[in-house]
């Protein structure tokens, strides 16, 4: 009976642990280097970066492809650029 009780609890600790929620998106301040002045945010949730300009509005979204290309989109989704290399 012992083992069945323990053999329950790892299980169920076990589900417990995987069932664990997604990150929390992280969002950080963007400055202008030169005036040290905020000029909005950047959220990033996943693969893609929302950003938003000083007074909240989007101005983009950034996405990170699975080949490791960046895509780029304006607020209504039309595409800025595609599948670039960082640095391109």
């Amino acid at each position: 009976m012992k083992t069945l009780v323990a053999l329950f609890t790892v299980a169920m600790l076990a589900t417990a642990s995987a069932q664990q929620p997604p990150p929390l998106p992280k969002t950080i301040n963007l400055y202008n280097k030169a005036t040290k002045e905020p000029i909005g945010t950047a959220t990033i949730s996943g693969d893609r970066i929302y950003y938003r300009d000083k007074d909240g509005r989007h101005v983009s979204t950034g996405v990170v492809n699975a080949d490791g290309t960046h895509s780029f989109f304006d607020p209504d989704g039309k595409a800025i650029t595609e599948n670039k290399k960082p640095g391109q």
